[in-house]
């Protein structure tokens, strides 16, 4: 299957390096294990500047594909190439430096995003490349320093602090959907926090779960609280899994 994931990741980024407007083509880290596994997909980032060709072209480049589709915000498409799902998204070059440099916008990405873009760029092999850029960008993420984890770190312990108010407002409302959203909420937020106490970046959500569990800095208690918040059990009240979420909390206040 990964000869089937070579060729056609080559084939794909030969097409996109034909586009003027594309800086860079990488292949993103495995996700799954096999074609049976649900999760797996080749993922493919194109990252431009200017204008993309349009779906319609879009469609065409990719013509040997089946079940082409496209976001209608023009920042993603999906095809199937042999039984296998090919995803590429498109990212804006100068958004990514921007980022990188902390100027306006950081903060509102990180928000809905978290760290993960920045780990797909030092994670992802490079296809192609126009220009010296995307490495200096990679280089740069590499060595991002402890400023730029600090400020981050203290913006994610906000957010976590943030959602454990959700989460106290549900307890005492008795609102079950109010603190579902909040649960989810609060464990990205909190993940976000103890990689950013790490100095590294967050992973895909599919695994995040070992990599949190993997990481050398953690407070005290740590395995045990967050697996207790996750643990789905009828006697857990949503009152106790919210004092569980409050330790939580206080035991990162010291890493900031």
């Amino acid at each position: 299957m990964m000869q089937k994931v070579e060729k056609w990741s080559t084939r794909v980024a030969e097409i996109l390096s034909q586009w003027p407007s594309i800086e860079a083509v990488t292949l993103g880290e495995p996700v799954g294990k096999d074609l049976y596994d649900p999760h797996f997909f080749i993922s493919i980032d194109a990252y431009y500047a200017g204008s993309l060709p349009a779906p319609e072209e879009r469609f065409e480049s990719f013509s040997f594909g089946g079940g082409f589709d496209f976001s209608p915000f023009g920042t993603k498409d999906r095809f199937l190439v042999e039984d296998l799902p090919v995803r590429i998204e498109y990212i804006r070059k100068e958004l990514v430096t921007s980022r990188i440099e902390g100027k306006e916008g950081l903060y509102s990405f990180l928000r809905e995003n978290g760290t993960y873009p920045f780990y797909r760029i030092l994670h992802s092999r490079l296809l192609f490349s126009r220009s010296p850029w995307y490495e200096q960008i990679r280089s740069q993420l590499g060595s991002m320093p402890a400023s730029f984890f600090s400020s981050i770190r203290a913006f994610f312990l906000s957010r976590l602090e943030h959602h454990l108010n959700d989460l106290e407002a549900a307890s005492i409302q008795g609102d079950p959907l109010l603190f579902l959203v909040a649960s989810g909420n609060f464990v990205r937020a909190l993940c976000s926090t103890v990689f950013a106490v790490n100095q590294t970046f967050e992973p895909s959500l599919r695994i995040l779960q070992q990599e949190v569990w993997n990481l050398p800095i953690l407070p005290e208690s740590f395995h045990a609280r967050l697996e207790n918040f996750l643990r789905i059990d009828p006697e857990l009240s949503m009152q106790r899994k919210t004092e569980i979420a409050s330790l939580l909390v206080k035991s990162l206040l010291h890493f900031v």
